[in-house]
């Protein structure tokens, strides 16, 4: 066998007697290792752990302190601490999910209130007629920025979007003949069919620009858009909001809705775009007057300065 390391625990001789043996600890030492082996040592092994202090090799009651002063299990008061802190992070999380409807519902209103500003500020500096295309039927839904383009004559002052297909234009006015710029007067004669220019097909287009310009608004749908200036008020369909070289626009009230049916009113001004937001519903008395109680934008306003 190798060399063996032996443990001798010896008493001090002060220590002797049986009443005070249970109150002085024995004393341990480690000796260098030697070379012997056999029963003797063994013997002497067995000796050695019979002599081992009770108080050392007891089994120990969980919070009761260790070899070294370390605790081997909690305390109630640890355990206390844990359940209160446990329950203060379970009641932020539930605050913090209450309040998410509502965070959505101010992050949409943001997104609008640029929208706007951006098309508010690109009719001016292009000086070309743009409008915000908004879908009140559908959840998550899509801002579209449209122009209209320059030279043709201005179309009426209506917000709502009719987007007819040529198709049904034809199927509807059969044997009307189509406007030709080059021929404003139309087919003479045998070919004259006696009836009025088919009615011109939106000539609103897309606005190309390198940006993406769609805005979308997550987790809300507008609930209705109100044109104080113009006494409309729609809850369904396309519906648009114009915005003239001039600065000027509509006006409008656009009624945001989050999930959870929290409410927020996107007000635009008409003569300058300024955006601000209002909790429910609510339609400022006068957004369409000026200090002199004049109507903004006037009615016969051609979005020219």
């Amino acid at each position: 066998m190798g060399p063996s390391r032996r443990r001798i625990c010896q008493t001090p001789g002060a220590t002797r007697s049986a009443s005070r043996s249970r109150t002085v600890r024995s004393a341990c030492s480690l000796q260098a290792p030697t070379r012997t082996s056999g029963p003797e040592t063994t013997s002497k092994m067995k000796i050695a752990v019979s002599r081992t202090p009770r108080a050392l090799t007891r089994k120990l009651h969980p919070g009761a302190r260790g070899l070294g002063g370390n605790r081997t299990g909690f305390t109630l008061i640890e355990v206390l601490i844990v359940v209160v802190i446990a329950a203060m992070l379970f009641g932020a999380v539930a605050v913090s999910y209450s309040q998410l409807p509502k965070m959505q519902l101010r992050e949409a209103g943001r997104k609008f209130a640029g929208g706007v500003r951006f098309l508010s500020g690109r009719a001016r500096t292009s000086r070309t007629l743009l409008r915000l295309v908004m879908d009140l039927d559908k959840e998550n839904p899509v801002l579209k920025v449209e122009r209209f383009p320059p030279g043709l004559a201005l179309p009426p002052r209506d917000p709502r979007v009719e987007e007819e297909e040529e198709a049904n234009l034809e199927w509807r006015y059969e044997n009307w003949p189509r406007l030709d710029q080059g021929n404003p007067v139309g087919p003479v004669g045998a070919a004259d069919p006696g009836k009025p220019f088919l009615p011109p097909l939106s000539q609103w287009e897309a606005l190309d620009t390198r940006m993406k310009t769609d805005i979308v608004l997550e987790n809300v749908r507008i609930a209705s858009v109100t044109f104080p200036c113009m006494n409309k008020e729609f809850t369904s369909g396309l519906v648009s909001l114009a915005f003239y070289p001039n600065g000027t626009n509509w006006g409008a009230v656009i009624l945001l809705r989050s999930t959870a049916e929290h409410e927020l009113s996107v007000i635009v001004e008409p003569m300058t775009g300024h955006v601000r937001f209002e909790s429910g519903f609510v339609v400022p008395d006068d957004l369409c007057e000026d200090a002199e109680g004049n109507l903004l934008p006037p009615e016969d306003d051609d979005g020219e300065e």
